[in-house]
């Protein structure tokens, strides 16, 4: 039996959500298209943007809607005790919307899309999704303003259609017309979250931001993104501004509390972590982050515990054992903290921080085939790991080995 040091500060971030919403790289088995075609007619108050965003919304929802009833049928959806609508939101979460073709004549808008579903894929991420409290709670509550956006534009046309001057509601509309944008934004960010493309989904949170300011889930998720960067001091901002819009919101200092963790302010993680327990005590995400905290300050009894808990509210989220192994390693536990990697690569074996975590801790243990294997997975998953292996302490027993060369070269 071999040995561990606990290293001081566990160096992966917790990307939120992320283990759930994974995207198989694999070839497909079975995919099949849906596509719809979508012609908005203009009201007098519409400019090609916002007929443009309206198009866009309605024929997608055409298409989650044929989605939907596709993936009850056809997979093993069916039983996952879900209604229709509550897949039909969770599928919002995490088909891509491919626009074919678009024309505007000034009258019209026509639009023309497709999604392309692998069902027995689709089946496996709705499976772990629907246990996903974050991204579960941020799909509800993103759908119910972009259908109360949508009501509020039609009441505004049918007051058009009246008879009725709207030159004052203008404002009203724009601002209703750019929710729908907004929505659109944070979902193609969360779908390259998904990917691991950090760079990519940062900018379009902004884009949501940009859209609709006063959006507390485009700040979380710029923040969820940030801490992927490692920009914890800017993801603390953004959570803050988030902080400022929704203080109820638990998220944000779960997420906030991420930040200070990989800042080794654990202290003040804590803090965070608990003020999102004050609002939901059976937030799972806030025991790892406690967790993780505990771990910090080196009291890994309570840390164990902590992360326990969360994985009795949420036993198929990755990080909660990828986060115990190393309290099970400071306790000297070896081979429960193996078993925790273990297991959190069995449930996110597309998770490049799964792999990265089992690398070092064999790096850690002085097995160097295994941690070069590992770290190899990890960089095959995401490329932006190779820069950061060349400096990583914990991995610094390999910056000599031939093959860590080629892995980084």
């Amino acid at each position: 039996m071999f040995s561990v040091k606990i290293f001081s500060k566990i160096t992966a971030p917790l990307l939120l959500a992320t283990s759930m919403l994974s995207i198989v790289t694999a070839s497909f088995a079975e995919v099949k298209v849906f596509e719809k075609e979508y012609t908005y007619q203009a009201s007098e108050i519409d400019s090609k943007v916002t007929s443009r965003a309206i198009a866009l919304e309605q024929v997608k929802r055409l298409l989650l809607e044929e989605v939907g009833t596709y993936l009850i049928a056809e997979t093993d959806v069916k039983n996952f005790k879900l209604t229709k609508d509550r897949i039909t939101v969770l599928t919002a979460g995490i088909v891509k919307t491919e626009i074919l073709n678009e024309k505007w004549d000034g009258k019209t808008y026509a639009l023309k899309a497709k999604m392309s579903v692998d069902s027995r894929e689709a089946a496996k991420i709705l499976d772990g999704l629907r246990e996903n409290s974050q991204k579960n709670r941020e799909l509800e509550e993103t759908s119910r303003k972009a259908d109360e956006a949508l009501a509020r534009i039609r009441q505004l046309q049918d007051e058009l259609a009246a008879g009725k001057r709207l030159e004052s509601r203008q404002t009203e509309y724009v601002k209703a017309v750019d929710e729908l944008q907004s929505h659109e934004w944070v979902s193609k960010g969360a779908a390259l979250m998904a990917l691991e493309n950090y760079t990519g989904a940062l900018a379009a949170f902004n884009k949501a931001i940009e859209m609709n300011p006063g959006n507390p889930w485009a700040y979380i998720d710029k923040g969820w993104a940030l801490n992927c960067l490692n920009d914890f001091h800017q993801a603390v901002k953004e959570l803050n501004r988030a902080e400022e819009i929704d203080p109820g919101n638990p998220w944000i200092y779960v997420n906030r509390g991420t930040s200070y963790n990989s800042l080794g302010d654990f202290r003040q993680a804590l803090l965070d972590e608990d003020k999102a327990l004050s609002l939901d005590a059976n937030n799972p995400w806030a025991y790892v982050g406690r967790g993780w905290a505990y771990v910090g300050l080196g009291n890994y009894s309570q840390a164990v515990a902590e992360l326990t808990r969360a994985e009795q509210l949420e036993p198929r989220n990755s990080f909660v054992y990828s986060t115990r192994a190393w309290a099970h390693n400071g306790l000297g536990n070896t081979r429960q903290a193996k078993a925790d990697l273990e297991k959190s690569i069995a449930l996110a074996p597309n998770n490049s921080w799964m792999h990265w975590n089992l690398a070092v801790y064999y790096a850690l243990s002085n097995d160097k085939d295994r941690a070069i294997a590992a770290l190899g997975k990890a960089i095959r998953l995401n490329g932006g790991l190779k820069q950061k292996a060349k400096t990583e302490k914990n991995l610094q027993s390999l910056w000599n080995d031939a093959d860590f060369r080629k892995l980084i070269d």
